[in-house]
């Protein structure tokens, strides 16, 4: 009985720097595919022009500043039988404040092939509806709220996460 040799004569240059070359194209091969995907998929920034924003920084805080002494309280339902949004806003006495100019913007967390702007009409004293469909997950509701006439206040701010459950 003869045995095989699978390298007749032992393992040489050529076959560990063939080994090299294997191992490591193999390697670069799909760190390259995680990089493209990783880069193709997500810019990695969650807000339009960021260093802008960074620079006005200090109005920020002092507009979430005006904003928390209005001492608004404020509400987000939504109804998915009927498919209707409804905000509530209440001032610091507990009264409701009409005649808001609402800016809204649904969207998903994770993406933003769902993004839409959603008008609300007043449906009631500090309540204002809308109807949209949503489907089931988790929404984020971003509302800018502007008091009527000449008033040079920024706008109230909301941004709430909304979970809609699937129906059985």
């Amino acid at each position: 009985m003869s045995k095989r040799v699978w390298l007749a004569n032992g393992i040489e240059g050529r076959h560990v720097l063939m080994g090299l070359i294997a191992f490591f194209g193999v390697m670069l091969l799909a760190n390259g595919i995680f990089v493209y995907f990783a880069v193709a998929t997500f810019s990695g920034g969650d807000t339009a022009d960021p260093y802008r924003k960074g620079l006005h920084y200090n109005e920020t805080l002092q507009a979430a500043e005006r904003q928390e002494e209005r001492g608004w309280r404020t509400g987000v339902e939504y109804d998915d039988k009927t498919g209707q949004l409804t905000l509530s806003f209440l001032d610091k006495e507990a009264h409701p404040i009409a005649g808001l100019h609402i800016d809204a913007m649904m969207s998903r967390p994770a993406t933003d092939r769902q993004d839409r702007s959603i008008g609300f009409r007043q449906a009631g004293e500090g309540l204002y509806a809308a109807d949209v469909e949503l489907d089931a997950g988790l929404w984020v509701i971003s509302v800018e709220a502007n008091e009527p006439g000449e008033v040079r206040e920024p706008p109230y701010r909301i941004k709430r996460r909304l979970f809609v459950a699937d129906q059985p």
